[in-house]
């Protein structure tokens, strides 16, 4: 028999007071190297250094998010043996997936904030010499802790752009059955059931967006929908049509650019009103997104109106050849 091989992450840990622990629980867990490395920003770590201290052996400073800063990251992870700890937000846990895939060595990751799916994924974007970003297939961390202690104190839009993120492959899931019915796409059942069941839970956060509770489900959502994409191979479950939206705005538009999951999510809700023509999942998502905040957000911080997204669908069609319900425009 033929068999699909995964790399599962080895743990995956959330809590309070988690980064206060990482030594205690990396032995716990059996996961033991020569050494290990702390990759952060220098400001986070003078937020929190004093928390993390014997976490490591070494710390290095990055600015995190650029492809420029790559090569400057592996000269200086010499040891082979070494187990990379990055701490930070999705710019930061980017560049150090690139840099441990490019030098074959593991990397567990730390968010500072839950603002998208980085934290568990096979893909990082980072910004090329043109300024644009790029997207680079990478290795999955081999483990994630989320300390809620420290992701309550990014700003509430962050969260709020992370749970619109996870939310968001309802739509890609809904785009995915429609290629699947035009074009013959074959659709990898389990990858899609985990991509769905990763957003469900975050509808019970109507009212707690903030809580122990609401964090433990944004998290558990982002590396379930990072599951999704190893066991497929691709994005499909994670990124649709509304996806390509927010890809397009950072591509062509970036001076109108903000966090991609309120970009996401703010093409998300246009797409079920405008194009799907889905009055009851549109009703549902603008009821919640108002209840949680999240619609607020989007206003404060996404520049465009339901009348410039259809002179974004040519754009967002030069993305990547994936079919979705702009196709049918």
């Amino acid at each position: 028999m033929y068999y699909n091989l995964m790399k599962m992450p080895a743990m995956v840990l959330s809590g309070r007071g988690i980064i206060t622990r990482v030594d205690e629980i990396l032995k716990e867990y059996h996961l033991f190297f020569p050494k290990r490395v702390l990759i952060t920003q220098e400001e986070l770590y003078g937020w929190y250094g004093s928390q993390l201290d014997g976490c490591a052996d070494e710390v290095i400073f990055v600015k995190g998010g650029y492809f420029d800063e790559a090569s400057d990251l592996m000269a200086k992870l010499t040891d082979k043996d070494a187990l990379l700890l990055a701490f930070g937000g999705g710019s930061v846990l980017d560049l150090v997936k690139y840099c441990a895939s490019k030098r074959d060595l593991p990397y567990i990751n730390i968010p500072s904030a839950l603002s998208n799916d980085a934290v568990y994924s096979c893909v990082a974007r980072l910004i090329g010499h043109n300024g644009k970003k790029r997207s680079l297939s990478v290795q999955p961390p081999l483990a994630v802790l989320v300390d809620f202690e420290v992701v309550s104190k990014s700003p509430r839009k962050m969260s709020l752009a992370g749970m619109a993120d996870v939310i968001s492959n309802l739509s890609a899931c809904e785009d995915w059955l429609l290629a699947k019915k035009d074009t013959g796409e074959r659709i990898n059942e389990l990858a899609f059931n985990l991509a769905r069941q990763a957003a469900l839970p975050l509808f019970e956060h109507s009212e707690d967006v903030g809580s122990d509770a609401f964090f433990a489900d944004l998290a558990g959502g982002i590396v379930t929908s990072g599951m999704s994409t190893i066991i497929s191979g691709d994005t499909r479950g994670v990124s649709g049509a509304e996806h390509l939206i927010s890809h397009a705005i950072d591509e062509y538009f970036p001076e109108k650019a903000t966090l991609h999951g309120l970009q996401v999510g703010w093409a998300h809700l246009y797409i079920e009103k405008n194009i799907r023509h889905n009055e009851r999942e549109a009703a549902r998502l603008e009821a919640f997104f108002e209840c949680t905040g999240l619609m607020n957000a989007i206003r404060e911080n996404v520049p465009w109106t339901d009348d410039d997204f259809l002179s974004l669908v040519p754009y967002a069609l030069k993305i990547r050849k994936r079919y979705t319900i702009l196709n049918t425009l």
